[in-house]
Formats: structure tokens, sequence, C-alpha cells
């Protein structure tokens, strides 16, 4: 485990990152003054080059609101059940 302050300076760095179930601690509107989550900290995974998302579906998280981090075009959605999902990409990544 990273302290957040930490692993965030590396994001930038950072080839592909993998999101397990994660919403509102991932989504970059809280760097929005504006957005309901302003200054909530976050995992500032969307300045990976490659963002891997694994969720059962689109609905927002805690917060209520939509999440950009979904719609960008660096980003990459994996719906359904983690284990399953993980199981899939880690046969498809050996098979590649």
């Amino acid at each position: 485990l990273f302290d957040l302050d930490e692993i965030n300076e590396d994001f930038g760095r950072t080839d592909v990152v993998l999101v397990v179930g994660a919403n509102d601690v991932v989504n970059p509107e809280a760097h929005n003054p504006e957005s309901v989550i302003a200054g909530m900290p976050i995992l500032d995974v969307d300045k990976a080059k490659t963002v891997i998302i694994m969720k059962r579906s689109l609905s927002p998280g805690f917060a209520g609101i939509d999440n950009p981090l979904f719609y960008m075009g660096h980003s990459l959605m994996f719906f359904g059940d983690a284990k399953s999902s993980m199981t899939d990409l880690v046969r498809e990544v050996r098979e590649a």
C-alpha cells in the first residue's frame, strides 16, 4: 500500500492502471471546484496512459454523480463480476 500523495505522483508515468470496483475515489471531478465532490482526495488514475476499469455497471458511486473517467479515450470498461472479469483478463493477456 502507498500513501495517496505518494502514489499520485506516479500515475503520470504509469502505462496501465487497473481499477476494480472503485468509482468516487477515482473520479477526476474532485478537481473541479464546482463539483459536489470538490476537494475529495482521489487517486489520479486518469493521468495514466491506459486505465482498465472493472465494474458491474456505469451506475454512480456514493456521491451520486457520473464519473467522466469512464468515458475518457484511454479508459477501457470491463463490465461484470470482479473475480470472473479478472480471470478473463488474465486469460486474454496470457493468450496474447
